[in-house]
């Protein structure tokens, strides 16, 4: 599965990483972790990052970090770009023009939705994509270290709600334990994540659930974030991030949906199910992805209709 990777060190390839857009734990992890893996083995490396970073994974800020522009202002060319926890082309947190300055595409993913886009696919349906690279390293024999340590344990930690969600398993547990023999301070790690939110983004929580409706029995929870409410609050739209699992830890609530309105007429969609209902089925009407559990698209409608639609997909599947 790894073979390619064991050509780039080999050869000292170039590479060109990209995230999807609105990045995460997993794909900043991810990156964060490649990119410190190829600085130790020789070879040239960007993150291309046009997203803001959300404040609580700033830790994870790489002075290699460009923007598309970059790329196409400056000609740069590599050898590989490699796609980091992305399904779908459109997901690909860079501009189009973008994917033809690299000789190959390598995509590595962890979604069942993901459309096999690349010249390689390294597609596995594990917690992360850090555990992805973690079992790479593991095969080209390579000794970790605290800065790759942060990044893994960081996609780990955060694509599986802290050990919370279904897709825990022995391996990824394993995983962390071994990443805990570099010494890092995890418990720095853990505040950055899940203790330094901004005030802001507390109190644009705290609105869009107050706002929550329920439906189909209280079984479906819907939550809402505006750009009014974003304007209003002075926040940006990264930070919605956690709302919709609020929703789910909701008693009998079975599926939570958090509409973000990037635009008027232009609706970002996520989904969390508790236990049964696989949202990624109801993100690919919509021609999005996802998890079983977790997943999301983009509704181009007014925020009411998305509403509705969404609604009424979900009690068809609950009834």
């Amino acid at each position: 599965m790894f073979k390619i990777f064991k050509t780039i060190l080999d050869h000292q390839n170039s590479c060109l990483i990209i995230p999807h857009q609105s990045p995460d734990g997993d794909c900043l992890g991810s990156s964060f972790a490649l990119s410190h893996f190829f600085d130790q083995n020789k070879c040239t490396n960007h993150i291309l990052m046009d997203d803001t970073i959300p404040t609580n994974y700033l830790f994870l800020e790489k002075e290699n970090m460009i923007r598309s522009m970059d790329v196409l202002d400056n000609n740069f060319m590599y050898d590989y770009i490699i796609i980091l926890d992305t399904s779908s082309k459109d997901r690909v947190g860079a501009l189009p023009e973008v994917l033809t300055y690299g000789k190959q595409i390598i995509v590595i993913d962890h979604h069942k939705t993901n459309a096999y886009f690349g010249d390689h696919n390294i597609v596995d349906m594990i917690s992360s994509v850090g555990e992805i690279l973690y079992n790479m390293m593991i095969d080209l024999n390579y000794a970790f270290d605290a800065e790759i340590a942060i990044g893994l344990y960081t996609s780990i930690i955060t694509d599986t709600g802290e050990f919370r969600y279904s897709n825990t398993t022995p391996e990824a547990i394993r995983a962390v334990a071994n990443l805990f023999e570099t010494g890092f301070d995890f418990e720095q790690v853990n505040r950055n994540i899940f203790s330094n939110q901004p005030l802001s983004k507390v109190k644009l929580k705290s609105e869009a659930l107050s706002n929550l409706k329920l439906y189909h029995n209280n079984q479906v929870a819907i939550m809402s974030v505006t750009q009014e409410m974003l304007n209003r609050l002075k926040c940006e739209m990264f930070h919605s991030d956690g709302i919709v699992e609020a929703g789910r830890d909701i008693e009998g609530v079975e599926v939570s949906v958090l509409l973000k309105e990037m635009n008027p007429g232009n609706i970002k969609v996520s989904l969390r199910s508790k236990s049964f209902v696989d949202v990624s089925e109801v993100s690919l009407i919509f021609g999005g992805g996802g998890h079983v559990r977790a997943a999301g698209c983009t509704v181009n409608d007014h925020l009411n209709a998305v509403e509705e639609k969404i609604a009424k997909l979900l009690g068809e599947r609950l009834s």
